[in-house]
């Protein structure tokens, strides 16, 4: 048996380390705690234990990499018993933590404690309590108020020029004596200024990426990894990394270039979401001359002269591209590039920007790849309708053992109860002095054997009748309702494509979300449908 102990402490928990907040809020004294709680329990103190420990990450969602290690080991069956110090370190997220302790945990077989809440998912009656789904509830208000708060805060330090990112533009580097203050990089602002030199002589971006690229310029990732940079991760697809004509063009915009703070061009939509969306530039926070300029102003002004102006646009609910930055070149394995006309295709562009890489610079049709993607989903679609179909199987055949296992216990409650008459007529015989001392003993004994094995098949047959009757499944439901589907839109794409990886020779290897999942409920049937 393996019982995993689950730690976290997050980033808004720093003052721990000075002592204003409870130290049984700490990493070591939830490591104690956890420790205690299962040496003192006999069903848990011989069980392997396995540490998951998520130091300075947000609960209001669960990207966090000790979370998805621990639930991948679940998934895999690795993990019988997880033990958290309370429900809040687990996640404040009240509807997903609910779902995983109400639906996924049990139909995976997998036991959930939170010491502090006093709750055991072991105890049926635990599971969907009032005063669970309180706390949870409760959890998750306290974040989204304490959002609400840091938010509002850091747009006052923002409007008083504070810079505020937890990185420094490239060109710049934070200043040691004051972390809300940029000072300028040498080397990195010479590639600055070299980008709007060349971009107000009228170069184009993917020329000025290209000429970078040509001279081995370090990318900005790169640069900032060689130089020490302990950021992960990474906003990029793979190791190797290049400059792009997206990528010079951003720079040629950002205005902190000209000594300016900019805060607020993107917001997170919900509470604990890693997912941002624009925000308009009349509500950005920008004040001037808060650091030394790279560019003079008349230079970067000549430079977004000979760029396309720039404009905000409001996409339309549900509209958008739905393989955006999913479609990746199989050669380099960088993005491939969409073209603007109305029948769309693309192809990748690294090749012309002097990468090293022999892409297939082919044009690849839009409406081939969106095809070819919504054929996969069906696919899974089918496969999901038909494990829907097993499970419901499943769930009549463990029903009907069900009832088989309630009528068993009747009887053996019924054996049981005459067993105990028994017993209670052979001790009034024993005192009477109707039966001698040894037989006595020898008929209690085969007695209290008999007792004793009904005992153990009635534990049984209750722990069988207490079993779940949910025969449903999140990740089948999910895809079922995609049986049907004729196009892909912008939700869809969100919900179950990853990415769509496209070869010279034309293949495409296209990876949905979930469909581990799926595979591993069908291995899972498959087993138990043929039993060794």
């Amino acid at each position: 048996m393996k019982t995993a102990m689950y730690l976290r402490i997050s980033s808004e928990d720093e003052d721990l380390r000075t002592g204003e907040k409870n130290e049984s809020e700490s990493i070591s004294n939830q490591r104690s705690l956890l420790r205690d709680y299962v040496c003192s329990h006999a069903d848990l103190s011989g069980s392997e234990i396995l540490e998951f420990c998520d130091d300075g990450w947000s609960g209001t969602n669960f990207e966090r990499p000790a979370v998805k290690a621990l639930l991948e080991q679940v998934r895999r069956g690795q993990v019988n018993c997880i033990v958290v110090k309370d429900l809040s370190r687990f996640g404040r997220d009240y509807l997903t933590v609910g779902d995983y302790i109400s639906r996924v945990f049990p139909f995976l077989g997998v036991r959930f404690i939170s010491v502090n809440d006093g709750f055991d998912s072991s105890n049926p009656l635990d599971i969907d309590s009032l005063d669970t789904s309180f706390r949870t509830l409760i959890y998750d208000l306290y974040s989204r108020d304490l959002s609400r708060r840091v938010k509002s805060a850091k747009k006052a330090r923002a409007e008083r020029g504070a810079f505020l990112s937890p990185y420094a533009p490239y060109g710049y580097v934070k200043d040691p004596e004051d972390k809300n203050h940029l000072l300028v990089d040498a080397e990195a602002a010479d590639v600055i200024r070299r980008i709007f030199q060349m971009a107000a002589d009228g170069a184009k971006t993917w020329q000025i990426a290209a000429a970078l690229n040509g001279d081995g310029v370090s990318s900005p990732k790169n640069y900032k990894v060689e130089a020490g940079c302990t950021r992960t991760p990474w906003r990029s697809i793979q190791e190797e990394n290049f400059w792009t004509a997206s990528l010079v063009a951003k720079f040629l915009r950002d205005e902190r270039y000209i000594s300016k703070t900019v805060y607020g061009k993107r917001s997170r939509d919900i509470v604990g979401s890693t997912h941002t969306v624009k925000i308009s530039r009349n509500d950005w926070v920008i004040v001037p001359d808060r650091h030394e300029a790279i560019v003079p102003e008349a230079l970067f002004e000549k430079a977004q002269t000979c760029m396309r102006e720039y404009r905000e646009y409001e996409a339309a609910s549900g509209s958008g591209n739905p393989l955006k930055r999913k479609v990746i070149c199989g050669v380099c394995g960088h993005t491939m590039q969409r073209d603007n006309r109305k029948n769309g295709s693309y192809r990748c562009v690294m090749k012309r920007l002097n990468t090293g890489f022999d892409c297939s610079e082919e044009k690849v049709p839009e409406a081939d790849i969106l095809e070819a993607v919504v054929d996969t989903i069906q696919v899974y679609a089918q496969y999901a309708v038909s494990i829907d179909r097993l499970l419901q199987t499943r769930q009549e055949q463990r029903l009907l053992d069900r009832k088989q296992a309630q009528r068993q216990l009747q009887t053996l409650q019924s054996r049981k109860a005459r067993l105990d008459k028994r017993l209670q007529d052979l001790y009034e015989g024993l005192v009477e002095g109707e039966i001698s001392r040894e037989s006595f003993a020898a008929q209690k004994k085969a007695l209290t054997a008999q007792a004793e094995e009904i005992s153990h098949t009635v534990l049984e047959l209750e722990r069988k009748i207490s079993g779940s009757d949910d025969g449903s499944n999140a990740v089948i439901d999910q895809f079922k309702s995609y049986a049907g589907i004729t196009a892909l839109t912008k939700e869809i794409s969100a919900e179950l494509l990853h990415s769509v990886t496209i070869y010279p020779d034309g293949r495409m290897d296209i990876r949905l979300n979930l469909t581990d999942e799926i595979k591993a409920l069908m291995e899972t049937l498959r087993r138990e449908s043929c039993p060794a």
